[in-house]
């Protein structure tokens, strides 16, 4: 399941679950997520959940950013922010919400035989409270980092990439070889180093 967390001047006011392929924001009464903001237009944007759920902007008078950002459409990421007026939703993709929250690195899990087979890469903890830890990436997704500031390793097929979900106390985004990744997914590489909630990891690419 998909959602949204709207929150208005850092208040959570509202979580909306994306069952429907439209749900359309906006001032007017017709809407599915109304909002009673003067800079938000009757229709202002649209959340279309599909395949994937993206954020298009429904040619409002204030438009809408992505992660800071102004766009007219994109297709949303886990913990991606859309800034609609006054109001802030943020993306939820359960799937890869499902994660531990407290610790740098969920604990290992007993592998079947088919995970060790498809585990071709992993992580080690080269400075922090576990350093010299090891972790294989065998899932489709692995949380890196604490309450304070998220990273996530995707598979996708033979690739790896590190995607952003929520900044430092600062609002920085995790490093990747010593510079911060920004909104977007960066692809991993043998040797990477990752910097995350105080944490420096190594990726390795296994023979």
């Amino acid at each position: 399941m998909a959602r949204l967390i709207i929150t208005h001047q850092g208040t959570v006011i509202k979580e909306y679950d994306l069952s429907k392929e439209k749900v359309t924001v906006g001032r007017k009464p017709s809407n599915d997520i109304v909002l009673d903001d003067p800079t938000v237009s009757g229709t202002h944007a649209a959340f279309l959940h599909m395949q994937h759920t993206y954020v298009e902007d429904m040619n409002s008078t204030n438009g809408i950013k992505l992660n800071g950002k102004q766009i007219s459409k994109r297709q949303l990421n886990h913990g991606d922010l859309v800034l609609i007026g006054q109001h802030e939703f943020k993306f939820i993709d359960d799937a890869v919400q499902d994660f531990e929250s407290t610790v740098v690195i969920a604990p290992p899990v007993k592998e079947t035989k088919e995970a060790k087979k498809a585990a071709k890469a992993s992580v080690v903890i080269a400075k922090g409270a576990k350093a010299g830890e090891s972790i294989a990436l065998n899932k489709p997704y692995t949380k890196l980092g604490s309450s304070s500031q998220v990273a996530v390793i995707a598979r996708r097929g033979e690739s790896y990439y590190l995607m952003p979900m929520t900044g430092g106390a600062k609002g920085d985004s995790p490093k990747l070889n010593g510079k911060q990744i920004g909104a977007e997914s960066m692809v991993l590489g043998d040797g990477d180093v990752i910097e995350v909630a105080s944490t420096e990891l190594k990726f390795t690419i296994e023979e």
